[in-house]
């Protein structure tokens, strides 16, 4: 019997937002990302051994999406076994646009990021210590320390260090999924039963011919879930080596349905027409692109765009407009550190 599926840090509550229109406010969570996957021992044996491009000599590419997948499942699984800590730094343009503002309002962070191997998983951890050229105190290198020297409790204080970091993010969108590896968790052969694949074309990415593979999530509850439980169907497109099973690109959608509020009693709009609650959807859409870090003999994050769409409305109007979040992030200076031990997730 697998364990749950769920990841329990990976929730998204996508608000419109309501009020007072003023400037933009931080109120987004980011977390850590946990999968709860088969273990290394239950996998099948390793398929790729430092997924260099060399290693593809001699090898035959898969035939069917099925042989494809089988290969993809491996290579995450291998992807885990391999890190033990990866440190580099994240830097991170975010900007959002709506009708209240002229051009869009922007925030440039920079962070600490950590890829984790926690148990039989890894996990990601981002820690700001940037804030648009202005340094946050005692913030640099805390990921590095904390994993290094306190093991037994890196995992608990980690989410906590995430969390404060949240605070950053624009918009009233509540997200945590939003670390770059969270597509990768999907093809766990553990959680690959959970989706619906489909091969929708070619495609050659670094010189690497891909397949383009359409995914859908198809059984609840889902991987993410609203911080309220509500199930979060995922779906996207994987760009995947057909002979090594190596994932070069990920894309993933999200729609979240929320309630848009009429606000006061009595509430009209700009035309004098009564407001009511209604029903609405926001969207959620990231893209990640990796690299192959030589140093480390690992395909990393090089970047992620995202983009974060929702209606709004004006409590002094009760004009409606849209509110866009894009947001730019690029990944350097990656270094693997030896922790001694895997660390244990509680």
């Amino acid at each position: 019997m697998h364990r749950s599926l769920l990841l329990p840090a990976c929730v998204i509550a996508m608000l419109p937002l309501v009020g007072p229109r003023q400037q933009p406010t931080f109120r987004s969570r980011v977390d850590a990302v946990s999968s709860h996957a088969r273990s290394a021992a239950e996998a099948a044996s390793r398929f790729v051994d430092q997924a260099q491009p060399t290693d593809r000599v001699g090898l035959v590419a898969a035939k069917t999406v099925e042989e494809l997948l089988e290969r993809a499942g491996r290579y995450v699984v291998e992807y885990g076994e391999q890190m033990s800590l990866v440190i580099g730094v994240e830097h991170y343009a975010q900007w959002m646009q709506n009708a209240d503002f002229i051009r869009p309002v922007a925030k440039q962070l920079v962070s600490e990021f950590a890829l984790v191997r926690t148990k039989d998983d890894w996990d990601g951890f981002r820690d700001v210590y940037e804030v648009d050229g202005k340094p946050v105190l005692d913030r640099q290198n805390r990921l590095l320390k904390l994993f290094m020297e306190s093991p037994a409790v890196a995992i608990e204080q980690g989410r906590k260090i995430a969390a404060e970091s949240s605070r950053y993010n624009m918009g009233s969108i509540q997200r945590n999924f939003n670390v770059p590896t969270t597509a990768l968790f999907f093809m766990q052969p553990a959680n690959q039963e959970r989706f619906k694949f489909k091969r929708t074309g070619e495609d050659t990415i670094d010189g690497v011919p891909v397949w383009k593979v359409r995914y859908e999530e198809t059984r609840k509850p889902t991987i993410i879930r609203t911080s309220q439980g509500k199930d979060m169907p995922v779906r996207g497109t994987m760009w995947i080596d057909p002979i090594q099973g190596r994932i070069l690109k990920t894309h993933m959608e999200i729609t979240a349905a929320a309630m848009l509020t009429a606000g006061t009693p009595g509430a009209s709009g700009g035309r004098g027409v009564p407001l009511v609650d209604r029903h609405v959807n926001s969207s959620a859409s990231i893209t990640v692109t990796y690299t192959q870090e030589s140093k480390l003999g690992l395909l990393v994050p090089a970047e992620m765009l995202e983009t974060y769409e929702g209606p709004t409305r004006s409590a002094f109007t009760g004009d409606e407009s849209i509110t866009k979040i894009n947001c730019r992030a690029t990944y350097s200076d990656f270094k693997r550190f030896e922790t001694g031990a895997r660390v244990v997730r509680k």
